[in-house]
């Protein structure tokens, strides 16, 4: 067999009822192959947007792929976050060259395209341009390609006549159709008539372009279980029974697990086909290998029962779950919000060789008995009121108007599934990038509007005017430290926009021995043994300097932090707010207290870079504190913001020697920048303030809590199953808060090659891998997760990182790691 015939199949919409199933079938059956899931998870955050949930729990993606790895042994299969309307939709066509690929990606709620007028654009947009770009990814790259697209049987106009499958040759008026034409087509909503262009669409680019394609008019599909899916809870597909996104039957079974009498709309002599869940799964992951010719449009009728009426799937529903102990009701005509009014049953036939070619299917009885089974567990979580349509598809629906001002409206509980989907809006606008940062502690990416801002200075005409430069860099400098002293008011400290943290440092150090140089000895610096090497290197490097770190047990209990300043009466300290390495946050206020009071005249330096952005800079006992504004405040690169106490002023003298400060006060003289710069910073440093305040310090924590929370349950679950033995790094040394950090330990694992397969892959965190201060070796992935980010971007990062821990393993990448670089 050659390598083409162990290209991949693509799920498009993998994540869905039929797609997580249909993906789970085709890694099961065929294992030598790669299965790609790609899905934005736009089916999850629409359920919960329309006050709904799925009835059975349904794992995070990168969970699922665990469970099939522990239940079935399955290594061939992939989760990646996509939008099918994006670009990337044709990057991953062109570098996988599929054999086939399932578009299953679709807004698939007829009510939902009809609720209002974005939801109808949405169902457009998603649907009609998805469906477009895969048109033309695939003439584009693999013309060869085959394409299953899970149409509807909605598409088709139902007037009695018997429904042919796809082409028929009509006659009409004596006259016969000499080539055979489409089956007529009509639609009452959005949704059905988006699927009806599709078809049109797929039809085009077969007879023009010679593309392959099979259209799958998929019937109303129900049930919870698959052969593949079993009895295993952490293998289930979603299932709905709200308005908008319960299918008929789902919803009748969800209706007699509690009681409920069976809601049928209109008058119930509306006519569905049906088709187990099951039975679907089967015959769609057979299809693939069934190739179309070239030039080839093939329509598949896929329903195995064709002749209920709403009515009578209403009796048929009601007899068999009284008959597996569910006693229920069946009300009619309450409920009308389509307006289906059928005076009488249709009757006609359905051509459906495809599924009869493949015999025996489930009967209705099984798929029931086995679909209460399963959901009996869940019926506590049943909503009733979700059983009551709201919405009537002839009436306008009230809006509200958007409120308008801060770039995210107040989010006071981030994590909730309403505000999933903004922040999301919110990434897109000002965060936009491909590549998923998770080390913003070292650099974070910056904000479109902090870039926007620079250019924007840049591009005005006072660059060929150079006494203008000066007064719009002051005006740009005034105004971003008028917000930063709104955003952290202080009255015992100077606030300065400064260099990045590591400049500060070595600025620091210097004046720091010029003015203790009456000592005649070296000055005497305590800190902790997770500094990161550009803020306490210049202290370490230079001979002026003898360093003492403190131990664990001095971190840990204050009175042996007391003890040891005490001992050492140090002229400098020098502590992180929170550690680089494993994300501690460290009291460095009650710190700064106690060695104040044994050793007056000891300078107190703190390094907020790690924490400016996350949490309010500490100031209470510090002559200097100094971080970066392009780690977590997302500015511009290398700069800063710098606060000095009085004494460290008067004393010092200054920290700049040459040149007038652009601000005409006297005590800036020597702190504030001065001389020619590039005054874009102070521009960029204002925009970062700006979208840290709008936003807000105490959401931005939550949320990046909230995202940390959600990564590091899907790395404990990802590193477990493939038994890599790790802890986290969580407790802390004083305080209980998080800061969005998460910093993972191995024992036995090298994780470089992990760490350099991600960046290839453009996931990126922290790798170090040295020997501590105290002579232990370190294995650490540490991951910052930026407020911006999303729980689908996290989901797509985790699906990287388990593609690249199997990379890893086959490339024997463990023997790999004593020759690559120590830190990362």
């Amino acid at each position: 067999m050659d390598e083409k015939n162990y290209s991949p199949i693509i799920v498009l919409g993998g994540d869905g009822y039929l797609g997580w199933p249909l993906a789970l079938r085709l890694a099961r059956t065929h294992r030598n192959r790669k299965i790609i899931i790609a899905d934005n998870l736009s089916r999850r955050r629409l359920v919960k947007s329309v006050g709904s949930d799925s009835l059975t729990p349904i794992p995070s993606p990168s969970a699922r792929l665990a469970a099939s790895r522990s239940v079935h042994g399955i290594t061939n299969l992939e989760f990646v976050h996509l939008d099918v309307n994006s670009d990337a939709l044709a990057t991953l066509i062109r570098a996988h060259q599929p054999t086939a690929i399932y578009h299953l990606a679709q807004q698939c709620s007829a009510p939902l395209s009809m609720r209002s007028k974005e939801d109808a654009l949405m169902t457009l947009r998603n649907n009609e341009e998805g469906n477009m770009r895969l048109l033309w990814a695939v003439k584009d790259h693999v013309p060869d390609c085959h394409i299953i697209k899970l149409g509807t049987f909605g598409e088709y106009a139902k007037s009695g006549l018997d429904i042919a499958e796809g082409y028929f040759q009509p006659t009409y008026k004596g006259k016969t159709a000499q080539r055979p034409i489409p089956y007529p087509r009509q639609s009452d909503d959005i949704y059905h008539a988006s699927k009806i262009n599709d078809t049109n669409y797929i039809s085009i680019a077969c007879r023009i372009w010679g593309l392959r394609i099979t259209d799958v008019m998929q019937s109303t599909i129900f049930g919870a279980w698959t052969a593949d899916i079993g009895e295993h809870e952490s293998l289930y597909t979603r299932l709905d029974y709200d308005e908008y996104y319960g299918t008929v039957v789902n919803r009748f079974l969800t209706q007699a697990l509690c009681g409920q009498a069976l809601t049928v709309y209109g008058s119930g002599h509306q006519r569905t086909g049906l088709m187990s869940l099951n039975d679907s799964v089967c015959s769609m992951a057979e299809l693939w290998q069934q190739t179309p010719d070239k030039h080839e449009h093939r329509v598949i009728n896929h329903l195995t029962e064709e002749s209920f009426s709403i009515n009578e799937l209403a009796t048929t529903i009601k007899d068999l779950a009284e008959g597996e102990g569910f006693p229920i009701d069946i009300q009619h005509g309450r409920f009308d919000p389509r307006g289906e009014n059928e005076s009488s049953k249709l009757d006609y036939k359905v051509e459906r060789h495809h599924v009869e070619s493949r015999g025996q299917h489930e009967g209705l009885a099984e798929v029931v008995a086995k679909t209460l089974r399963i959901l009996v567990p869940y019926k506590d979580r049943i909503n009733k009121a979700l059983f009551r349509p709201r919405h009537c598809w002839q009436q306008q629906p009230k809006t509200t108007k958007a409120g308008s001002g801060d770039v995210v409206p107040l989010i006071i509980t981030p994590q909730s599934d309403d505000d999933e989907g903004r922040w999301q809006r919110f990434q897109q606008t000002e965060f936009a990038y491909d590549h998923i940062n998770l080390n913003p502690g070292t650099l974070g990416s910056p904000a479109a509007s902090v870039i926007r801002a620079q250019r924007e200075f840049e591009n005005n005409d006072t660059m060929a005017f150079p006494i203008g430069q000066y007064g719009e860099g002051r005006k740009a400098l005034l105004a971003a430290l008028t917000t930063a002293n709104a955003l952290w008011p202080n009255n015992d400290h100077q606030l300065q926009i400064s260099a990045g943290a590591s400049q500060c440092s070595n600025i620091l150090a210097l004046n720091l021995v010029r003015m203790c140089n009456d000592k005649q000895r070296k000055l005497k610096v305590l800190t902790t043994p997770h500094e990161h090497i550009g803020g306490t290197g210049a202290f370490e490097r230079l001979p002026e300097f003898e360093v003492s770190y403190l131990s664990p047990g001095q971190l840990k209990h204050h009175d042996q932090f007391v003890d040891a300043v005490a001992d050492l009466r140090p002229d400098i300290v020098f502590f992180s707010h929170i550690a680089y390495d494993n994300a501690h946050i460290f009291p460095v206020c009650d710190w700064g207290r106690a060695v104040k009071e044994i050793v007056p005249q000891c300078w107190v330096l703190y390094d907020v870079s790690q924490s400016l952005g996350l949490m309010a800079p500490p100031l209470d006992y510090a002559d200097v504190v100094f971080g970066s504004c392009h780690k977590w405040l997302f500015g511009p690169r290398g700069s800063g913001l710098m606060w000095t106490s009085t004494a460290f002023r008067e004393q010092s003298g200054g920290l700049n020697w040459s040149g007038l400060p652009l601000v005409d006060d006297s005590s800036s003289v020597g702190f504030s920048p001065a001389g020619g710069m590039d005054f874009s910073i102070f521009a960029g440093v204002g925009a970062a303030l700006d979208l840290h305040r709008k936003i807000g310090e105490t959401s931005i924590r939550q949320r990046c809590r909230y995202l940390a929370n959600k990564l590091q349950q899907g790395l404990d679950e990802l590193l477990s199953s493939y038994n890599i033995q790790h802890r986290f790094l969580s407790s802390q040394y004083a305080l209980s808060c998080e800061a969005g950090v998460i910093t993972v330990a191995f024992s036995d694992y090298d994780p470089y090659p992990l760490y350099d397969a991600m960046n290839q892959r453009g996931v990126h965190c922290k790798c170090i891998k040295d020997t501590c201060k105290q002579g232990e070796p370190r294995r650490l992935l540490r991951f910052g997760v930026p407020f911006y980010e999303t729980e689908t971007r996290l989901e797509h990062a985790l699906s990287a990182m388990d593609e690249c821990i199997k990379w890893v393993n086959m490339a024997g990448g463990r023997a790999l790691a004593s020759q690559h670089s120590p830190s990362g």
